[in-house]
């Protein structure tokens, strides 16, 4: 598996888990929450909490009706009962139901149920549950009807709204029992209280609140109204406030909710640790390999105390470190690279310096040679016959050729170089081309110890080339052959077609080279020979040849024993296409074969 899609599957695969992980606290925490929300609401109004969530926590399949017994238990604590009645007007449970109560109900006894809000004299309240396919009534009824009694009590015991002296005692003995108290509000005043000394006002909505939230307050409260004496009777009953925990975490909801998200917390350290961990570490190698990189120490990728961590003593890639190992073999092979690239830099500045001391020398010695003879025509102490001046000038004008020539070599080593010139190429027949270069050799009568020999390919090759420049080529390889090696040396120019290339090959039977020499063939300005040997040429011959090559996009190579001879092989393209062969005119054909010379 690839360093990208690797690196992608571990971010994958921990992004999955810490998802799933996530997703599941949110889940379990959602229903604390729910459980918390649900158990606030029950303490605030336990009748109707009871009433908006005993239903969604009852199981009935089939008509059979599992309830959990701590819902029965709080049924039992707020004097409450419970009737489930199927669709069909059953009632298929109960829950601490009277047994005065109907075990079926008719269409519109419900429907009165639900108008008056009462079954018999028990004050009840509704739900209607459709979930699913199944629906159910629930019946929530209270064992005492508060509200009744206090309404008898009016009836009994007021006089125009307020009780008498008299009646006092009997009514706080019927409160007694109850625990509670009563209070009588006339336009909006408290004018009695019964059953208690305290004559605190309450505010509007503090008597409200103990109504709708009794479980938040100290009572909870029934009320009875009169409207023709304008005066409200209320019923204060015990309530639960004391019953409240008085530490917010002392729940067990809450306390595992604070465990949860410690858990969270410490896994989440955890995970992060772990990602430095695994991440980080092998970042502090590559930094300090990169480190060791700036100062040169390219052979010191890691130190043996960093291969320890990294490699088993087998060799392979330790588990922690594996996401990287093809990181650790690219800085390998990249290191590598760098060594020799170092090794490459100090031998090209040592060619350099070995270049330009050649130069140098050669420069010098034909300089040497004209300051020589205009220190002599200058001083005017010598009588020289028409004839030694001639010959002065003409050695003169030979080394300034020469100088000449040496100076235009340099300019087109560094054009070659940098692309600047541009070829001309056509389409030529190589073997026609080939031979006439090999001829221009064979007539020229200052080597007549030289013999050649050329070879063809048996039928008509063509390529693209730009006749002036690769004639160049062949001339410095050839002129190559015939100075650095002994008089009656052959040299043989064979052509060779190999599928959709050409090779030339320039072989000669001389002294050969030894590899040194080879490696710094082409090299601008590397002769492989003492520079104090007088031989003829500025050094530079192999090195545009291979850059005339380049642009060609050829290859050359040279192959050589000492002893027994070199070969300089060049390899071309060859021109393929009917089509396109229209377009140009070739040079004029001619039959090829086996020449000699």
């Amino acid at each position: 598996m690839k360093l990208q899609r690797r690196i992608a599957f571990h971010f994958s695969i921990q992004f999955i888990i810490l998802f799933v992980s996530v997703f599941f606290f949110f889940i379990f925490l959602f229903i604390l929450v729910a459980n918390l929300m649900t158990k606030i609401e029950l303490n605030a109004n336990t009748a109707d909490g009871l009433v908006d969530t005993i239903p969604s926590m009852v199981a009935i399949e089939k008509d059979e009706v599992t309830l959990d017994e701590k819902w029965s238990k709080l049924l039992k604590e707020n004097d409450m009962w419970m009737q489930i009645i199927d669709k069909n007007g059953y009632v298929i449970y109960s829950e601490h139901a009277p047994q005065s109560l109907k075990q079926d109900y008719t269409i519109n006894e419900l429907l009165l149920i639900e108008e008056s809000r009462e079954v018999e004299h028990y004050p009840v309240q509704t739900y209607y549950d459709s979930w699913m396919s199944s629906k159910y009534y629930f019946l929530f009824g209270f064992q005492h009807n508060y509200k009744e009694m206090l309404g008898e009590w009016f009836a009994t015991y007021s006089h125009q709204g307020m009780v008498d002296k008299q009646e006092l005692s009997a009514l706080e003995k019927k409160l007694k029992p109850i625990n509670g108290f009563i209070q009588i509000f006339k336009k909006g005043e408290l004018i009695q209280s019964i059953g208690t000394d305290d004559n605190e006002k309450l505010s509007h909505l503090e008597l409200i609140g103990r109504i709708y939230e009794p479980g938040k307050h100290a009572t909870k409260v029934n009320v009875y109204n009169d409207p023709t004496s304008e005066v409200s009777w209320v019923l204060h009953l015990p309530g639960k406030e004391n019953q409240k925990p008085a530490w917010l975490f002392s729940s067990q909801e809450m306390q595992i909710l604070l465990i949860a998200i410690s858990i969270s917390l410490l896994i989440t350290i955890i995970f992060s640790v772990w990602n430095g961990y695994r991440y980080g570490r092998p970042l502090l190698l590559f930094v300090n390999w990169l480190e060791r990189m700036g100062e040169e120490r390219y052979d010191e990728v890691l130190t043996e105390k960093e291969k320890k961590k990294v490699f088993k003593k087998k060799g392979k890639t330790r588990h922690r470190y594996r996401l990287y190992q093809e990181v650790f073999q690219s800085f390998y092979s990249m290191a590598d690279k760098l060594t020799k690239a170092e090794q490459e830099r100090t031998r090209l500045e040592q060619s350099r310096e070995e270049w330009m001391a050649g130069i140098s020398h050669d420069l010098r010695t034909p300089l040497s040679t004209i300051q020589g003879y205009g220190h002599m025509l200058e001083s005017n102490q010598y009588d020289f016959s028409a004839q030694e001046l001639q010959e002065i000038g003409k050695v003169i004008r030979e080394k300034g050729d020469y100088m000449m020539q040496l100076v235009n070599d340099f300019s087109l080593v560094f054009q070659l170089k940098n692309r600047g010139i541009t070829l001309e190429k056509r389409i030529v027949e190589i073997n026609q081309f080939v031979r006439k270069t090999v001829m221009k050799f064979e007539k020229d009568l200052t080597l007549s110890k030289v013999s050649f020999l050329f070879a063809g390919t048996n039928r008509e090759v063509y390529v693209q080339l730009d006749p002036k420049w690769f004639m160049r080529v062949l001339d410095n390889i050839i002129y190559n052959a015939i100075k650095h090696n002994p008089p009656n040396t052959k040299i043989m120019v064979r052509l060779l077609q190999e599928e959709e290339k050409v090779k030339i090959l320039i072989q000669d039977d001389g002294q050969g080279m030894d590899e040194e020499f080879i490696q710094n063939l082409f090299e601008r300005y590397y002769r492989g020979i003492n520079t104090n040997e007088k031989v003829e040429g500025t050094g530079l011959g192999m090195s545009i040849a291979k850059a005339i090559v380049g642009l060609h996009d050829g290859e050359i190579q040279v192959t050589s024993t000492l002893g027994k001879g070199t070969t300089v092989a060049i390899s071309l393209a060859t021109f393929r296409g009917s089509e396109r062969w229209n377009k140009f005119k070739p040079i004029d054909r001619m039959n090829v074969g086996v020449i000699f010379c």
